[in-house]
């Protein structure tokens, strides 16, 4: 009894220190990546013709991953492929290749988010050392959890929410608790050193009270379905547009670029260069109670950004859509218009990543704990309407979500 619990304790010591040393790297190159990202986007905020050159730049993206990075355009589904398959080593030349397409994929108006891409940056510098060592697979698993941790943390700057998300990202109907504790310490530490970094987070306005009635929870349920059926439509297009470009051009680096030129076309011909980029502007503006913007521009222009192959996140454009969208239901059912976004922009990336819980606790990190209800009744229903195969294709089902 007391050698079981020794060799417990020190394989709990052990992971949190090298927990905490993923931190640290996540929250490096999560700070790293997210200054050169605010660069990207000043340049072509004050540059305006660089939206010209885009297929230009898909083009090159395109070249590099295919001479390159043959088989790394999987993107965060190759990390999270490895959780469960261990079929293959995360390269070094990984980080390099991501780390320059997205910079490339902001400043020429790509529209796409930072969260995958600091996945794949982490991982990539993560796992060939895991490699170097050779840790068993299940330790590797452990590790690569808690890569996915610190990165989710240090980029959104919720800690609670990152650790989480780890855990239930990995399969559909199943957290994972036995490696509740590196991934905790993990993403508490990449946040706390991109904090010391001095990175600068977008301030969400913190919601207050609202008085619970059955009305509230009916639109709450309307949201939720809303949310869940955009969700699933944002995953069908982006593989729609993925999987037509494969079949139709062999050449992959003609893909991002004829992708580019038609994200380049719509942008100038409908005026939907505030879609661009992160576009984190039109959440907070729908998050303080604004209607001004649509969620079908944004999400066809991500679709299309990251079906045809350039480099980027997921997360945060779905985050976009799902405030715009929210904003625009509750206009129409009578929900109050910043309950809405707000409620919507997790539900929506809850339901498209299959981690409702994950996305309640985000929701409370950001936006405080006082509609915490509605958070979660809105991630619950979006997440039980929305389809098994997300924006991650590769995620394990355990349990479906008709409970059998």
């Amino acid at each position: 009894m007391l050698k079981a619990s020794l060799e417990r304790g020190w394989f709990i010591a052990r992971s949190v220190v090298l927990a905490c040393v993923i931190g640290v790297v996540a929250g490096i190159s999560s700070a790293s990546f997210i200054a050169s990202l605010n660069w990207a986007t000043d340049s072509r905020q004050n540059h305006s013709w660089l939206l010209w050159l885009l297929p230009i730049a898909g083009l090159i993206v395109g070249a590099s991953y295919h001479y390159l990075g043959n088989g790394l355009e999987r993107g965060s589904n190759l990390v999270i492929e490895q959780l469960h398959e261990h079929s293959e080593w995360i390269p070094v030349r990984l980080p390099l290749l991501v780390f320059f397409g997205s910079v490339v994929t902001h400043v020429f108006g790509g529209s796409a988010g930072r969260e995958g891409a600091a996945l794949q940056i982490t991982a990539g510098l993560i796992d060939p050392v895991t490699k170097r060592f050779s840790v068993l697979h299940q330790h590797r698993s452990t590790l690569l959890i808690a890569v996915v941790a610190g990165v989710f943390g240090s980029v959104f700057g919720v800690p609670i929410a990152g650790a989480i998300f780890a855990l239930e990202v990995q399969r559909i109907g199943r957290v994972r608790y036995d490696a509740l504790i590196p991934a905790l310490a993990a993403s508490i530490i990449g946040d706390a050193t991109a904090r010391a970094l001095g990175v600068k987070r977008t301030l969400y306005p913190q919601l207050g009270n609202y008085e619970w009635t059955w009305s509230l929870g009916v639109r709450l349920v309307v949201l939720g379905i809303a949310c869940g059926i955009v969700a699933t439509l944002f995953s069908r297009i982006t593989h729609f547009v993925r999987d037509i470009l494969s079949r139709t051009i062999s050449w992959y680096p003609l893909r991002p670029m004829i992708g580019g030129a038609i994200v380049a076309l719509a942008a100038l011909l409908f005026h939907w260069r505030h879609y661009l980029g992160l576009s984190i502007p039109l959440a907070v503006d729908a998050m303080n109670g604004s209607n001004a913007a649509n969620w079908i521009p944004k999400l066809l222009l991500t679709a299309v950004t990251l079906g045809s192959g350039f480099v980027g996140g997921e997360v945060i454009p779905l985050f976009v859509i799902g405030s715009l969208l929210g904003a625009g239901v509750g206009d129409l059912i009578g929900l109050d218009l910043a309950l809405g976004a707000t409620a919507g922009s997790v539900a929506v990336l809850g339901a498209a990543a299959n981690v409702p819980l994950a996305c309640t606790i985000m929701a409370v990190e950001l936006f405080g704990g006082s509609s915490v209800a509605a958070f979660a009744l809105t991630c619950v229903v979006a997440y039980s309407v929305s389809s098994h195969s997300g924006i991650y294709h590769v995620q394990k089902i355990s349990v479906n979500k008709s409970g059998q």
